[in-house]
């Protein structure tokens, strides 16, 4: 697609949005029409919608399902995160159980920078997103992304290779 049929797509998706959000806040108890900023603002206050989880959803809405959703990439930077991690240690000389690795990675700073990046109104849940990562990694679904050509070695513009991923990827430690 070129760039400007893109534009043209996004703003007809917004516009779309934008039409829904507006059927939706009129059917309200005031039955004013949001045509003004200040009138989307007043009825996000009135649903009790926080602007991060409004530009999230409607991010969520606009953005095309794959690669450029923002759920394609958190997943996509957290594995980052677990292969630098495992790299890290397959240097040390010594690969951690993987439920640890992915301890290590979830308290890094690093990954709760990036999740309030991407999930700004939703509160960090150390527990909860250790469980999901362990689980996204463990799903068989999520094994073509681990493949060569995805991960990039930490500071470099070197791949890693699909044997370096075998060796600190194996179920076998």
């Amino acid at each position: 697609m070129a760039k400007k049929d893109i534009t043209r797509h996004k703003k007809k998706l917004l516009g779309n949005v934008m039409e829904g959000i507006q059927q939706l806040t009129s059917k309200g108890p005031k039955n004013k029409p949001v045509v003004t900023e200040s009138d989307l603002l007043e009825n996000l206050r009135r649903l009790k919608v926080t602007p991060g989880e409004a530009f999230r959803r409607i991010n969520d809405t606009i953005i095309s399902k794959g690669e450029g959703n923002i759920r394609f990439n958190w997943k996509m930077i957290r594995f980052t995160l677990f292969v630098w991690a495992r790299i890290d240690e397959h240097s040390r000389g010594y690969l951690k159980p993987k439920i640890d690795t992915v301890k290590d990675v979830c308290f890094d700073i690093r990954f709760k920078s990036h999740y309030y990046g991407y999930y700004p109104d939703v509160k960090f849940d150390y527990d909860r997103e250790v469980k999901l990562l362990n689980k996204l990694i463990a799903e068989k679904s999520q094994k073509v992304f681990f493949t060569e050509g995805y991960y990039k070695y930490h500071k470099s513009d070197k791949f890693v290779t699909q044997a370096h991923l075998d060796k600190i990827l194996s179920n076998k430690i």
